[in-house]
């Protein structure tokens, strides 16, 4: 058979070939601008219905009502929303009882099962680490029903399974739709974590933590959450809008993205989170140590040390001028300090290991203060593994975090794959020194990091499709 009728019988199979099944309903791009509007539209009159009219009920039902069916209809949506709340961390709501966080996540989880009886998308599970996360959330479950609180101890071990849930949630809408939606995701996480921290910054309503804590910008929106937490989450929106800026094309949202690049790291210090900060150094400097990458991609190896520079002055800048609080200067300077916190975390370390030698199957959540001799968790995700949930459950940690590195090395040389690199060392990094287990931001990005390697490989065909195709043209021109 000649080259001619190949190519024939090839775009005669593609032309009758179904498309992909997505989760999102599909609609003309006309109608998506005029509904997003519409959206946006409504939510500023359900705000000004809160603010004004001080009736935060019904302003929450005038939101909440067109959100949750635009959730059904486009899980890309759910997920943009999901996305764009995460980064505030904090409880927003009617007297502290049903949380901005707590409504959206149910919110998202029931539009998806109910968009997957409408759209029935074909759902892949493509990455092994998926299956270990829920060996774990099983162990957690086993321990949680051998438990002397039992009734404590049930209520984590559900809480496990609703991040195992929001993780095959984020995964599977990444997965059953255009490598577009993670573009629009992590815009919206961005735009979520500049927006709530300049809040914070501007008003000073609601960025002091507790008296112990005197000084460290400690929340967001909302009541206060634990500052190295926080310092956590933006350490997040900071990477992912390093990777936008290279990647996204949109003027406006560059410009959205130079905002946060040289804003974030400034809240980072006023956080005083030690933790964040060196995990946020490690994440930073790890794709300049590895030559291959460098050689292959100087203009991302240039970007990222001009980024690098311009953060470090502007966070040099404020501590020049303005200054720190005296407390979180002294927090992050003071040698004596970082010496005896260092001290305490190896403490509990050392107790999570002799009590998974005393007790291999762990000693629950609740038993740990009583087994331990301890008056806090082990700040470190391993360590509270192994500790609270024994041998199994720290070795299925570390199943799951090899599994993870291996995902991205997988990941083809580019963008997505320095991304998701620094998005993992960030995470097991800061990991080292406080724990996250149970928060909804570490679990969500490890979904992202496993999402990105099918986008990255589709970015990398369509970059070879592109350079092929052009490539032809020249040599056509040529000949």
């Amino acid at each position: 058979m000649d080259a001619e009728n190949v190519e024939l019988m090839y775009e005669q199979e593609s032309y009758y070939e179904l498309p992909e099944p997505t989760s999102d309903i599909q609609l003309p791009p006309v109608l998506n601008i005029l509904l997003l509007a519409l959206w946006v539209l409504i939510c500023l009159i359900g705000f000004a219905i809160i603010f004004f009219s001080k009736n935060i009920f019904l302003g929450i039902v005038v939101i909440g009502v067109p959100t949750f069916f635009g959730m059904v209809t486009k899980p890309t949506f759910a997920l943009c929303v999901l996305m764009l709340v995460l980064p505030t961390g904090a409880g927003v709501g009617i007297e502290q009882v049903f949380t901005l966080n707590r409504g959206v996540g149910i919110a998202v989880a029931i539009a998806f099962t109910l968009n997957l009886l409408i759209s029935r998308p074909r759902l892949r599970i493509g990455n092994k680490a998926l299956w270990i996360l829920v060996a774990y959330t099983i162990w957690v479950l086993f321990t949680s029903l051998a438990a002397p609180y039992f009734a404590l101890e049930i209520r984590n071990a559900f809480t496990m399974f609703q991040l195992l849930a929001l993780v095959f949630i984020v995964y599977l809408i990444l997965e059953t739709n255009s490598p577009n939606t993670l573009i629009w995701a992590l815009r919206s996480y961005v735009v979520g974590s500049l927006g709530t921290t300049v809040l914070a910054y501007i008003t000073g309503a609601a960025m002091i933590s507790m008296e112990a804590e005197r000084g460290r910008y400690a929340a967001t929106v909302g009541r206060a959450i634990e500052p190295n937490m926080m310092s956590a989450l933006i350490g997040l929106a900071f990477l992912t809008a390093i990777y936008l800026f290279a990647r996204d094309r949109h003027i406006l949202f560059r410009i959205i993205y130079l905002i946060a690049i040289v804003l974030l790291p400034i809240m980072i210090l006023k956080t005083g989170s030690r933790g964040g900060s060196t995990a946020l150094a490690f994440a930073l400097m790890s794709p300049l140590l590895f030559i291959r990458q460098v050689w292959r991609k100087p203009a991302l190896a240039a970007l990222l040390v001009v980024i690098i520079v311009l953060a470090s002055g502007a966070a040099a800048f404020l501590v020049k001028t303005r200054g720190l609080e005296e407390e979180v200067s002294e927090r992050l300077t003071d040698v004596g300090q970082i010496r005896q916190a260092a001290g305490y975390r190896m403490e509990l370390m050392k107790k999570a290991a002799q009590s998974s030698l005393k007790r291999p199957t762990g000693t629950s959540r609740y038993g740990w203060f009583e087994q331990a001799n301890a008056l806090s968790y082990p700040h470190s995700d391993f360590f509270y593994a192994l500790g609270i949930y024994g041998i199994p459950g720290g070795m299925l940690f570390v199943f799951f975090a090899v599994m993870m590195m291996l995902t991205v090395k997988r990941i083809p040389l580019g963008v997505e794959k320095l991304y998701a690199r620094t998005i993992l060392i960030f995470l097991l990094v800061n990991g080292m020194s406080m724990g996250q287990l149970g928060q909804k931001h570490f679990w969500t990005f490890f979904a992202i990091v496993m999402a990105i390697e099918r986008i990255s490989w589709f970015n990398a065909n369509v970059t070879e499709d592109v350079r092929g195709e052009t490539d032809e043209k020249n040599a056509d021109i040529n000949y």
